[in-house]
């Protein structure tokens, strides 16, 4: 016999394709923000200023060194955030937790970005490049979270019919039995009446 495979609950595959995306560049993003902060420190460095032009060392360096920690900050709370998107992706139970988790990311980019701004250095396509991915979280737990309003409501109703299902053949057997017992007590509570046959039939040799 074929085993049939349940069926995937609503919003799993853009959790967890979301998930993995994040899984990858954030990844990425932690190696490549501690390098960030290497570069930036290396070009702060006497040696460095001899080929940069003067004044623009300093600046260089620290817009290096800023960009390298908030990709590195960032990145950790993204892998794990989409570490937990892929495990509980398909656990409808879980589905808020994923939400609260797309909220937490989300909330985390547009700080960072809010930082780089107030540097002027923002950019809008980067942005909007690192929201995709929460976004999709986000909007696969959306999509799970009235499942699991409805699974929950829809027990308590169904338990009332099954009650009263099962409640009635005993309720049949007990008015039957209870039927059956004052019938028998009324025939046991009868005086017995004389047989107008016998009587008859006693009376007819003392005529003769």
């Amino acid at each position: 016999m074929e085993t049939i495979k349940p069926a995937a609950a609503p919003g799993s595959g853009l959790i967890k394709a979301g998930g993995i995306l994040l899984i990858i560049f954030s990844a990425l993003g932690v190696l490549a923000g501690p390098l960030s902060i290497v570069g930036g420190s290396a070009l702060s460095s006497p040696e460095m200023a001899a080929f940069l032009p003067a004044g623009q060392t300093s600046a260089m360096a620290e817009s290096a060194i800023r960009a390298g920690a908030i990709m590195t900050a960032t990145s950790v709370v993204s892998l794990i955030g989409g570490i937990l998107a892929v495990r509980f992706c398909s656990k409808v139970q879980r589905r808020r937790l994923c939400m609260i988790v797309a909220i937490v990311l989300m909330v985390c980019q547009l700080a960072s970005e809010a930082v780089l701004a107030f540097y002027g250095e923002f950019d809008l396509l980067s942005a909007a490049f690192r929201l995709v991915f929460p976004l999709l979280v986000f909007a696969g737990s959306v999509r799970g979270v009235p499942a699991v309003s409805i699974g929950s409501t829809s027990r308590t109703p169904a338990a009332a019919p099954a009650l009263a299902v099962s409640g009635a053949p005993s309720a049949a057997l007990t008015g039957s039995a209870s039927s059956g017992e004052s019938g028998a007590s009324a025939e046991s509570a009868s005086p017995a009446l004389p047989d107008a046959s016998g009587t008859a039939s006693a009376d007819q040799p003392a005529e003769n």
